[in-house]
């Protein structure tokens, strides 16, 4: 019987380098075209980054010059900007971050002007505008006080209540508890009245603003005028409530 022959296994042969280099050439001159493309590809789509990256921040430094340049003068209201001053930039600076901004002001300078059809159309379109943005909390109470300015009440409470609950980390929470409290005093409702602002006082975005000393005076007041009402509701511990200041006349 044949006895197996063992063979050895022959090594792969290395490609010389000259060789490599020679394949490395044949094929960037078989691929040139396809090569000179996607180079010009990429430097097209670079520089489009820059330009509009540049163009960008030129518009946002042109549309906040703008909005600047739109301020009080104190002592002379008459040269104070009107709201069509306001919304002439959110139109001229449409693609800028100012043009919310803008149109946020624009709204509130309507309110000022006891405009708050006005005012609730420019808050309306702002929040739609930005959604959970930075000026949606801003934006949603201003439409809830445009409706109790507008005496729609009803719709107005349902407003506010729709602001503590979608923006309950903001300081406009406060606010609109405090305008909910103000109603239910207007209404004859003094326990809910007390609910409201025994919340505003347990809000730390609230209770140690302006908003909490104006609910922690209400309080006081609403209890002068109902004592029946001291101990129904739980306050604010005695520490933690801000001062009652003097209402400024």
């Amino acid at each position: 019987m044949a006895s197996a022959v063992t063979q050895t296994p022959t090594p792969p042969t290395e490609t010389p380098p000259q060789d490599r280099m020679l394949n490395l050439m044949a094929w960037l001159e078989l691929h040139r075209q396809h090569i000179v493309l996607a180079v010009l590809a990429l430097v097209v789509v670079f520089g489009a980054t820059l330009v509009w990256r540049h163009l960008a921040s030129e518009r946002e430094r042109a549309g906040n010059a703008a909005l600047l340049n739109l301020r009080a003068r104190p002592g002379r209201p008459e040269m104070n900007p009107k709201p069509a001053d306001f919304l002439k930039v959110a139109e001229e600076h449409a693609a800028s971050a100012a043009a919310p901004r803008a149109r946020l002001l624009a709204a509130a300078a309507y309110f000022t002007e006891n405009q708050y059809t006005e005012a609730q159309a420019e808050f309306t379109r702002v929040l739609e505008s930005q959604g959970t943005g930075v000026l949606a909390a801003q934006a949603a109470y201003g439409v809830a006080a445009s409706l109790d300015a507008q005496d729609k009440v009803d719709e107005a409470i349902a407003k506010y209540q729709d602001v503590i609950t979608r923006f309950a980390d903001d300081a406009v929470a406060g606010q609109a508890r405090f305008a909910l409290a103000r109603i239910h005093e207007s209404r004859k409702q003094p326990e809910n009245a007390l609910r409201m602002y025994d919340e505003v006082l347990r809000d730390r975005e609230a209770m140690f603003g302006s908003v909490g000393q104006a609910a922690a005076q209400a309080r006081e007041e609403l209890l002068r005028r109902h004592p029946e009402l001291a101990g129904t509701n739980a306050p604010a511990s005695n520490a933690s409530l801000p001062a009652a200041t003097p209402a400024t006349p």
